[in-house]
């Protein structure tokens, strides 16, 4: 929509939108695992690192909830994440300093949720205020793909695949061909990492999380996917069809709990809900190839850093 028919909107509505949190120019967090595996988290780093952070998060959060409301087809609601955008923006948010590695993890998925959010919402914003907001969005990808030689160092884990779909949202999001680029080495290197049972063996070494940092990695990669196809590209045959094997796995250990328990070598913690939004987009993708109705029954799945409502954008984005 045009500025004029924004400012349009009934005021009662306008009044809806949360107040915007300060801008988080400098990002500080800090890593919370107490083993070697990064399975076991310490509770008191949790919570440090839990209130460190609450600006970001409660950001993207608000952010994503009102893309999601936009998507549909509450068009109102893209007011407010073009004020909270636009503000952010503005301040060079997310520009300033990181104070150590898990700062970096921070920006990663605050800028893949964002992006997502922006991508859902904007054709309902003003073009003024998307320019600001798109070159904003380039300056953090490209500040955070700096991190890439970090993330590929030792061969790559988890943080290179959310690495990949942020810069992929991001680029999808401003039409970056440059940064897109990067996102598309980033996938066709992760799915080479994805072994002939489906695993990925830096996610196997984590312990009792070994199931939850595997479907922690498919998210990004499923997403990607999902973010190529809607540019034409198909990427789900890659490295054999790799992701294909990723997802048995991860939709066995949903219905199997211990079914990675003696790989991994320890009793697995069982998968959440929300560990679960991507199958959203895959089942619909491919009806029938997993058994998905049971991970995916009840309220839709939200994970606000792929972009909000999954279950939602997977039956927007997938026809």
């Amino acid at each position: 929509r045009t500025a004029a028919a924004l400012a349009a909107v009934a005021p009662a509505e306008a009044q809806t939108c949360t107040p915007v949190q300060a801008p988080a120019v400098d990002i500080t967090s800090n890593r919370f695992y107490t083993d070697g595996a990064y399975s076991i988290p310490d509770p008191a780093l949790v919570e440090k690192r839990r209130q460190a952070v609450k600006p970001l998060e409660d950001f993207r959060a608000d952010m994503t909830r009102y893309a999601s409301r936009v998507l549909a087809g509450h068009t109102q609601w893209a007011r407010c994440i073009e004020a909270g955008l636009v503000q952010w923006a503005e301040a060079g948010a997310m520009l300033g300093r990181l104070n150590e590695v898990q700062a970096h993890f921070e920006r990663v998925w605050a800028l893949s949720g964002l992006s997502v959010a922006y991508l859902n919402a904007r054709e309902e914003m003003a073009p003024e205020r998307r320019r600001v907001i798109e070159s904003w969005l380039d300056r953090v990808a490209a500040e955070t793909a700096k991190d890439l030689p970090a993330r590929r160092k030792g061969g790559g884990n988890n943080h290179l695949y959310w690495l990949g779909f942020a810069l992929g949202a991001s680029a999808s999001a401003t039409g970056n061909t440059r940064i897109w680029g990067l996102a598309r080495d980033v996938f066709r290197e992760s799915a080479a990492h994805i072994e002939a049972d489906g695993a990925l063996p830096k996610e196997m070494a984590r312990a009792g999380m070994a199931s939850h940092y595997h479907a922690f990695s498919i998210t990004p990669l499923v997403m990607l996917a999902e973010l190529a196809a809607r540019r034409g590209e198909d990427w789900y045959p890659q490295a054999n069809g790799a992701l294909h094997r990723l997802a048995a796995l991860v939709v066995k250990a949903g219905i199997e709990p211990q079914s990675l328990a003696q790989r991994s070598g320890a009793a697995q913690k069982p998968l959440a809900r929300n560990n679960f939004g991507w199958l959203a987009f895959y089942a619909r993708r491919f009806p029938g190839r997993v058994q998905a109705d049971r991970l995916l029954a009840g309220d839709d799945i939200w994970l606000p850093a792929a972009g909000g409502n999954l279950s939602l954008m997977a039956r927007r984005w997938v026809k």
